[in-house]
């Protein structure tokens, strides 16, 4: 949370560096990845980091994609972001990629066809220039928004902890290690920051479509919440940090056990039933987890109704 100073909060830039530090989120003398869409969340997050580079000791490099959903204002932000990155002098990396017809050959939403293209992307700029992971501009109330999803599709504890500051992407044979460094940081903030310093970020006005169940959920479920109890956010995070404290502690008890369990061989997983039966449902729910995300590489889609069907 943010910390106050004779009653001034913090600079911006102050209270990312200690997040990174905190979280020991990027070692020195190495490339980043910068992702900036445009929108005033990853805008400011270059921006600061480009104020942090010399004491971080990195080297930054900018990405981003043209989803070609949005026609002449797609086009706008590619060109926003090219001009801002000159601006500053930080390489950029712009390319466009056809979303909705990725979309139509997979057939998932929309939604789940940008994330894929746009990491699928984010890894190959990544591999290019030789920068072992990217920076994106989720914020605290991405984390929030994150919990709230989470719950309503029924993920399970896992989904509860929210958005983590670090964390591993796998898709079709392409990694990528996504670190968050403005998780403590506001979306209300990030626009005061982009206003205070005259950096004009885009909006996207598909943030205000209802379309998108995480776009319900911050204009019509969050405000409804508020209203029952207005320090419900704070609530949420509370939640998170519990759930996040609860399964480490399942993670450790579950390598511990994982030998004496499963049994590993080539693209199966064999688990020992009579010792799988007696551990208690807590366990056995993250036993399975990880033996599925083992075979998968991720627990994309996987819910707790699954989990509990096994």
């Amino acid at each position: 949370m943010a910390t106050k100073r004779q009653g001034h909060q913090e600079p911006l830039e102050h209270r990312v560096l200690h997040f990174i530090q905190e979280h020991d989120l990027i070692p020195s003398q190495q490339k980043l990845l910068v992702a900036v869409s445009g929108g005033p969340d990853s805008v400011s997050l270059f921006h600061i980091l480009v104020k942090l580079r010399e004491e971080l000791d990195i080297g930054l490099h900018v990405a981003h994609l043209n989803h070609q959903l949005r026609g002449a204002e797609s086009e706008a932000d590619a060109g926003y972001v090219f001009d801002l990155a000159h601006r500053l002098g930080i390489p950029a990396t712009i390319e466009q990629r056809d979303v909705k017809a990725y979309q139509a050959q997979r057939r998932i939403s929309l939604e789940e066809a940008a994330r894929e293209v746009r990491y699928t992307f984010l890894a190959e700029v990544a591999r290019s220039i030789g920068a072992s992971q990217v920076a994106v501009g989720h914020t605290m109330d991405d984390h929030i928004e994150t919990i709230l999803l989470h719950l309503i599709r029924g993920t399970g504890t896992r989904g509860l902890r929210g958005l983590q500051p670090r964390v591993t992407w796998q898709f079709s044979g392409n990694r990528l290690n996504i670190i968050r460094p403005l998780l403590a940081i506001s979306r209300r903030e990030t626009a005061d920051y982009c206003h205070n310093h005259n950096l004009s970020p885009r909006l996207d006005a598909s943030n205000l479509s209802l379309s998108p169940l995480r776009n319900r959920i911050r204009l019509q479920l969050l405000p409804l919440l508020k209203s029952y109890n207005p320090r419900v956010t704070e609530a949420l995070i509370r939640t998170a940090q519990i759930a996040g404290d609860d399964l480490a502690f399942l993670d450790k008890e579950s390598a511990r056990l994982w030998n004496g369990i499963a049994q590993e061989e080539g693209d199966t997983i064999i688990l020992d039933k009579e010792r799988f039966v007696e551990l208690p449902p807590a366990l056995k729910r993250h036993l399975l987890r990880a033996a599925i995300e083992k075979l998968l590489g991720n627990l994309k889609d996987i819910e707790t109704r699954h989990i509990e069907g096994i």
